[in-house]
């Protein structure tokens, strides 16, 4: 498929071949995202995971599924989304927006509204946002998602945080 551009950067979809590149970007993500709010070894199970992590994105690749990278003007990948069926028993819709990261440099340049679209478009789906989370929060209320009162407890190492689950319900149902 093509790229789609915004704000200095391109969206495409990732391959093979970006898979360790989009890994790496990820730690760095969570390490600008989460660095301040977690215990260090978190992020430290991340960057050694990196294997793990991009032999489950190979089988993604490989069953037909996509991911969506930001890749800088100089060919630097700097953000990603990715979007799946829904994994959750009992969910409140049929798409999940798995994830959806960017660098600190990407925020705020209005490229993630570009990838969201591309990751999900307008389609009913719900996600997962860290509960003390506002800036991932409020784009997504610009998005149409609202918390569904479902929440769930992290890991140890999160230090009693939880995620919420926001919820885009189709058009029909919001009136």
């Amino acid at each position: 498929m093509g790229t789609d551009r915004a704000a200095g950067y391109r969206i495409r979809q990732a391959s093979h071949a970006d898979l360790t590149a989009l890994a790496d970007m990820k730690v760095e993500a969570w390490r600008q995202t989460y660095g301040a709010i977690v215990d260090p070894s978190i992020i430290e199970r991340q960057r050694l995971g990196v294997r793990r992590t991009v032999q489950f994105w190979e089988r993604l690749l490989d069953s037909g599924h996509y991911l969506w990278l930001v890749v800088s003007a100089d060919d630097r990948i700097v953000g990603v989304a990715g979007a799946e069926p829904a994994r959750d028993a009992g969910c409140p819709a049929s798409l999940e927006l798995t994830m959806i990261y960017l660098l600190q440099e990407a925020q705020g340049s209005g490229i993630a509204d570009r990838l969201l679209q591309i990751a999900i478009g307008d389609a009913p789906a719900y996600l997962w946002v860290l509960d003390d989370n506002p800036r991932a929060q409020a784009f997504y209320r610009r998005h149409g998602f609202v918390p569904d009162g479902t929440s769930q407890p992290l890991p140890d190492g999160w230090r009693g945080r939880c995620e919420i689950r926001m919820v885009r319900r189709p058009e029909a149902e919001e009136n």
